[in-house]
Formats: structure tokens, C-alpha cells, sequence
């Protein structure tokens, strides 16, 4: 069966995805995978894992993981020495970041089209209509990032100039669902590296940056609020945990993670907590969790600067409060 047959006797599919980790993010995999197979029962899902440093015993994890739902992992290994030293990388970007750039020369000649998912993500909804999604003459259909606007002087702004003259429209490289058909023959992974070469590896985001770039025009839209929604932006937008859980299939926990402790949350986090509890590792986690929470003097810190801009703003008001009454008894 082809990656985009229905199969006719039980109503299956087969789902490719993909995504790429290492051996710190192996728990968080797990995670999010537990989502994908608990809301996706419907789907012959085969996970295509990149890595480069996974043991044995973290392999037999996440195929022990895909056995109980009646799924399939194929780990890809990726030679990190096939990238260059100059790829900008930071503790927000790994090199596994560019592994995806791989994809086109490594999965399988079967492989149609091909989802690719972040490690940060909570599916939680079936994905048929978004697997199945026409391509309409794409190479790809993502969603615009929720973060588009770019910060003052960002090298953005230089390296799409081009593009933003002409209407551009930014999309976040977490999720991507792949042309793989149509783009093999025409794009790999050497493309992307002498692009990079090319931008003088001056990315913000980088390979986000290099797939916007080689495929302008080449991809179909769909709604991010429905498919890759920002949970931090979401809640800032007054969206809560109740409606998210109720309405929305793809949650990206974009930036700070439900499982770091050292931030302040808010109660969206809750939805990855829900499939967090639902695996082996959820007492691991959450004694980590508190355990950086209880550490952690931000909270104390914020609640004290807070406290100290109230005395401030106060003492503010009581003077110009004082001035207010002078006026009005010079103008009796």
C-alpha cells in the first residue's frame, strides 16, 4: 500500500513522519509520539527517527512504544559529519535541527509523502485530512509562523527582501507535510548546504531559514491556529487550556518546554502533561520538573520586582494625586 491509499478493507492509511532527536530528547520523542498513536488509531503510521548517538536500549524504548500500538520506527543514522562547522547552532538550535534537510536522499523509494513533526509538539486529534491534504502542484503544505513578524534589524528582513516585496509568507519548518514524490530528483541535501554557504550561513533560524528560502512559492497554506499552534501566543491571546484541548489538533510548544522548570507556565501546559502522564517516564519528569521549579528563584525574583514597581507606581500616583488637589484649590 502506497503512503497515500486509502486502504479499502478496514479504512487504514499509511502515515509517514518523521522528526529528528538525540539521546536528551528521547523521553520528550516519547512523548510526543504517544500522542500521534493514541489520537491516530486509524493510521499505518511508520516513524522515520534521524539521529546520530542513539543506543540500543533508547531504539528498543521507542519500538517497544510503536509495537503496543501496532506502528512501526525505522531509525535513519545521520553522519554529522556531513554538515558543515560554520552551520549556526545555539542551545535553542541543535545540529539535529538540519537533519531534516536530509530527508529527500534517505527515506525509502516507497515513500510518497512524508509529515514531518517537531519533538516539542502534542498531537491531539486525528491527522487524516491533514496527511491527506491535496498538494495542489506544491512541494509542501505548513502553516505561517505565528512568530512572522521579525524583531528590528533581524537578517531576516535582508535575506527575503526579495521576497517580502512581493507578498511573503513565512512558515515554521515544525511542521511540514513533504511532496516527498515530486521534490525527489529535484532538490537533496547538497541544495541546501550550498545555500547556506550561498546566505553565508547568516540564518536566524536555520534551516527555517533555508527551506523559506529554496521554496518560496512552492508551498500551500493551512491554518496554524488548527495545525501548529503556539501555545505561549496562543495563551497570551486569551486562548486557555480548555478550548486548545477541545478545538485543536497540532499544539507546538514553541520556545520554553512544559517539562523545564526554570520558567514560569501557564495552563495550556497541562495538554502535554495530559500524554506526558500516559507514558513510563511521567514521575521522571514531573520530579524534574518540581524539582527546577522549587529551585527556581524566578517566580520570587518577579513576584518581588512586581511588588517593588506597585510601591513605585504608588508613591507616582500619590504625588501627582497631591499636585491634582493643589490646582484645584488654586483655581477656587
Amino acid at each position: 500500500m502506497s503512503g497515500t491509499l486509502l486502504n479499502e478493507n478496514n479504512g487504514t492509511y499509511r502515515m509517514n513522519v518523521a522528526t529528528a532527536l538525540n539521546s536528551k530528547y528521547v523521553r520528550y520523542t516519547y512523548v510526543m509520539l504517544t500522542s500521534l498513536f493514541i489520537n491516530n488509531p486509524h493510521a499505518d503510521i511508520h516513524v522515520y527517527l534521524l539521529h546520530s548517538e542513539l543506543t540500543v536500549s533508547e531504539q528498543e524504548t521507542l519500538q517497544s512504544l510503536a509495537a503496543q500500538h501496532q506502528n512501526k520506527i525505522h531509525f535513519l543514522y545521520i553522519d554529522r559529519n556531513e554538515f558543515s562547522k560554520e552551520l549556526p547552532t545555539n542551545d535553542m538550535w541543535s545540529l539535529e535541527t538540519y537533519f531534516r534537510l536530509k530527508l529527500l536522499d534517505i527515506v525509502p523509494s516507497d515513500v510518497e509523502r512524508l509529515l514531518y513533526l517537531d519533538v516539542d509538539m502534542i498531537i491531539n486529534k486525528d491527522l487524516r485530512e491533514l496527511y491527506l491534504e491535496p498538494f495542489d502542484g506544491n512541494y509542501f503544505v505548513a502553516c505561517k509562523d505565528m512568530t512572522v513578524d521579525f524583531p528590528k534589524n533581524d537578517i531576516r528582513d535582508l535575506i527575503f527582501q526579495k521576497y517580502i516585496e512581493k507578498g511573503f509568507t513565512y512558515f515554521n519548518a515544525g511542521l511540514m507535510l513533504w511532496n516527498i514524490s515530486d521534490l525527489r530528483g529535484n532538490y537533496c541535501f547538497a541544495d541546501y548546504m550550498t545555500l547556506a554557504k550561498q546566505l553565508n550561513y547568516q540564518m536566524l533560524a536555520p534551516d527555517q531559514d533555508l527551506l523559506n528560502f529554496m521554496h518560496y512559492g512552492q508551498v500551500k497554506f493551512v491554518d496554524e491556529y488548527q495545525y501548529d499552534l503556539f501555545s505561549l501566543m496562543a495563551y497570551n491571546f486569551g486562548i486557555r487550556y480548555a478550548e486548545v484541548k477541545e478545538q485543536t489538533s497540532i499544539i507546538h510548544f514553541a520556545g520554553y518546554k512544559p517539562w523545564q522548570g526554570e520558567f514560569v507556565h501557564y495552563d495550556i501546559e497541562q495538554l502535554w502533561w495530559d500524554y506526558a502522564k500516559q507514558t513510563p517516564f511521567y514521575y521522571e519528569l514531573m520530579e524534574e520538573f518540581l524539582a527546577a521549579c522549587i529551585g527556581n528563584p524566578l517566580v520570587a525574583d518577579t513576584m518581588t520586582s512586581l511588588s517593588e514597581e506597585k510601591k513605585n507606581l504608588a508613591a507616582e500616583l500619590s504625588k501627582s494625586s497631591e499636585l491634582c488637589n493643589k490646582l484645584l484649590q488654586l483655581l477656587k
